[in-house]
């Protein structure tokens, strides 16, 4: 479909009071973009009316929906529009954040539980989402227990998946709905992506030996504790490219061997990818294609189904260099955003595994807490 051919609806909370902005005025400009995890995100339009004219239509506070044919491809919340010399700036915020509007409060016990007992609490007050339900997916985390109230659903959800290789979506449609699932990064590709310009590469900055700084003894009272360092390499990274060193302090986990500390640091040294294809794609019509090679419409993300979009990039005589590891050519869409000119541009997912930083700071706040077992002592009862 041509990229003038989506409308946009606001309607009161309820739905009521529907109003097309191409019946108030000619619509231009217009973007909408998605993000992983969230969904929909971010749209902007222009309204070329005068300044001096604003109908209801243009209300803060409004559903929004961009409609193409008989879907909606794009949801949010309008944001307060701006007047100026081409109209009014419309912009609106995505169903992907509403999570931001509303507390993560909960009741009985911290633990798996809390994500649907605080997601569904919240849609009981106002969230406009649905949730078939989240359950306790392999690998969520919990980690230790944060106050009711003290983080907002979005941060709860964040805090679940950041650290257990999952991701979060709230999916647009079909009809009204802004569905949430919880679920595994996505590898299996569910596009091909083509392009015969030339992608570089991004390479990350990460060490080939890294250093842990572990406890090795505990404070028993009249013996202060000890700490100890050992480390890990990465043999084949050294050997092709020489030594860079760093160091992780995981001593406040408690007290480690010298094994178990070699293995947190050999496990993010695993996680990490020093070579990916981290740059924004701008795609032409006929460059997405769906698994059968058919073209898709670059203004519908949620479609055939799937709550994220992987990739499958089809390079033209791409010359890959002399990588230990040449990094994905299938990758997560971590941002895609429908531009007006009807071209799309797609971001792969910003993994923490291609960033070192965020690597060594999930590794350590994920070691586990190791704590100094208590002896118990029996009472001598007096005969």
């Amino acid at each position: 479909m041509a990229s003038d051919l989506t409308q946009i609806m606001t309607s009161k909370a309820d739905g009521s009071d529907q109003r097309l902005l191409s019946q108030e005025g000619s619509v231009t400009g217009l973007s909408y973009s998605f993000s992983t995890p969230g969904g929909c995100n971010q749209m902007q339009c222009t309204l070329a009316v005068s300044a001096g004219w604003r109908g209801n239509a243009l209300n803060p506070g409004r559903l929004v929906q961009a409609w193409r044919g008989g879907a909606v491809a794009w949801a949010g919340i309008l944001d307060e529009p701006v007047p100026g010399q081409d109209g009014w700036q419309v912009t609106a915020h995505g169903a992907g954040a509403f999570g931001d509007d509303y507390l993560a409060l909960w009741t009985g016990s911290w633990g798996t539980g809390v994500f649907d007992n605080a997601v569904n609490a919240a849609i009981g007050r106002g969230l406009p989402w649905v949730n078939p339900g989240i359950g306790a997916p392999s690998g969520i985390w919990t980690g230790q227990t944060v106050d009711s109230g003290a983080q907002t659903i979005t941060d709860l959800l964040n805090l679940g998946c950041h650290k257990g290789g999952l991701t979060w979506m709230v999916r647009t449609g079909p009809g009204d709905a802004n569905t949430l699932s919880v679920f595994a990064l996505p590898t299996a590709s569910n596009r091909y992506l083509i392009t015969g310009d030339p992608a570089g590469r991004s390479i990350g900055d990460g060490p080939t030996t890294l250093y842990v700084r572990y406890q090795a003894t505990w404070d028993t009272g009249k013996t202060a504790a000890t700490f100890a360092t050992t480390s890990v390499t990465n043999s084949a990274q050294e050997a092709a490219f020489g030594r860079r060193e760093d160091i992780m302090d995981i001593s406040s986990a408690g007290v480690y061997t010298a094994g178990n500390a070699q293995a947190v640091a050999s496990q993010a040294l695993k996680r990490y990818q020093r070579v990916a294809f981290a740059d924004p794609f701008t795609v032409q019509p006929g460059d997405l294609l769906a698994l059968g090679g058919e073209p898709v419409d670059l203004g519908l993300f949620f479609a055939d189904g799937f709550t994220a979009m992987v990739c499958e990039l089809w390079l033209a005589d791409y010359p890959y260099g002399g990588e230990v590891a040449g990094g994905p050519v299938v990758f997560l869409v971590g941002e895609y955003v429908f531009n007006a000119d009807g071209t799309a541009t797609i971001t792969p997912f910003n993994s923490e595994r291609h960033d070192w930083s965020s690597v060594m700071g999930a590794a350590v706040d994920a070691t586990p807490v190791r704590v100094k077992p208590h002896k118990k002592h029996k009472r001598k009862h007096k005969k």
